[in-house]
């Protein structure tokens, strides 16, 4: 569970994300839509500590919790390198028999050997979200996962997230596609202002 008692965040002058008494639940998916500069990323990257919030008062154990942002970042070297060094180096514990599953099913198994720079956009797309899964947190922040990426590799990545919920996960995702927070959220919420606003909610919903 993730419970937020305040928080703020100005740009410049500009109150751009005022958020009061929310709680993100275990087991749930939460999809999060909006305008561009709405706050919706802003919301993320102050959950995860990417960026410094002016007002921040949250209930959870940082170390539970992952980000996926929505620019790829990646190291210089092969796809199957940056897949597997981020946990060399952090000591962290890498299933490799997920990881080479991980890889068949987003049809990345060829290119493993692969020159990072040389992959596509949504080949790299597909690779950052493996490596987040890998990491195996409790708590996953999505950044528009799927913009980058054709229809199949979507579904895949929706199945995934599905996944993630049947385990106790909570997961949060920032999202343009409606059709898509429909298919799989548990609660669609609207920023606006800087405020959440729910948008939807699944009730009884069978995943």
């Amino acid at each position: 569970m993730i419970e937020i008692k305040e928080i703020k965040k100005y740009y410049k002058d500009k109150l751009i994300l005022k958020i009061d008494n929310f709680i993100f639940k275990d087991k749930k998916i939460y999809s999060i839509m909006g305008k561009n500069g709405s706050g919706k990323s802003t919301l993320l990257s102050v959950l995860a500590q990417v960026i410094e919030s002016d007002k921040k008062i949250i209930y959870y154990k940082q170390e539970d919790l992952i980000l996926c942002p929505q620019e790829v970042v990646f190291l210089k070297g092969t796809l199957f390198y940056n897949l597997v060094e981020p946990f060399n180096l952090t000591g962290l514990y890498l299933d490799k028999q997920k990881l080479a599953n991980f890889l068949v099913d987003f049809g990345l198994d060829n290119l493993k050997n692969s020159e990072i720079k040389n992959l596509s956009g949504g080949e790299k797309a597909k690779a950052q979200f493996i490596r987040t899964l890998l990491y195996n947190k409790e708590v996953v922040l999505l950044d528009e996962p799927t913009a980058s990426m054709d229809k199949k590799s979507s579904f895949i990545v929706e199945d995934a997230i599905l996944d993630l919920k049947k385990k106790g996960k909570i997961v949060i995702i920032v999202t343009h596609d409606y059709e898509q927070a429909c298919r799989i959220s548990d609660y669609i919420y609207e920023m606006d202002n800087g405020e959440l606003v729910l948008k939807k909610e699944f009730l009884c919903r069978e995943n």
